[in-house]
């Protein structure tokens, strides 16, 4: 498996099968287990999508946008019920900077719905851009700013546990 990502997604192999355009890394880990394990699911869907589209452009026997709907319907349609798990949590433990963080988890979903609206018409280019889109919002999204409301959480959890 071809897992060396030097420079992000500009050290593409086109020819690996098992590419990783996002490698799971323990940066991305915030210490709360379901919400690690559905961004895992996320980086591993997005790596589907980049993996599959690879594919598609060095085989055109098959048109490419057919062969990506499944693959891209899977991965919006986990990234928003990922959100709403998220945006459950970080308003049960009271975390201050909730409105903001929802308010960047629906430009998010605004972005991804407008792409999967307009992906009969997208360019293989675009399609490039969308994995790419994807790729910054793991690393900063992810990694940044979601870690701001894992104190929240946390404190959270130990309370209702000490409350038992």
């Amino acid at each position: 498996m071809n897992t060396n990502t030097p420079g992000g997604p500009s050290g593409l192999d086109a020819g690996a099968p098992e590419f990783e355009y996002v490698k799971w890394s323990p940066k991305f880990e915030l210490g709360i287990p379901v919400i690690d394990a559905q961004h895992k699911t996320l980086v591993n869907l997005c790596n589907s999508f980049y993996q599959t589209l690879i594919q598609r452009k060095s085989d055109w026997k098959m048109p490419w946008e057919e062969s990506l709907a499944g693959t891209l319907r899977k991965c919006v349609e986990y990234a928003m019920t990922h959100l709403k798990d998220e945006e459950k949590l970080m308003s049960a433990c009271g975390y201050p900077g909730y409105a903001q963080h929802k308010q960047a988890h629906a430009l998010f979903i605004k972005e991804i719905l407008s792409t999967t609206e307009g992906f009969k018409d997208a360019t293989i280019g675009t399609a490039f851009k969308f994995v790419k889109f994807l790729y910054d919002w793991i690393l900063s999204h992810i990694a940044h700013d979601d870690k701001l409301y894992v104190p929240y959480v946390l404190d959270y959890y130990r309370k209702q546990h000490e409350g038992r």
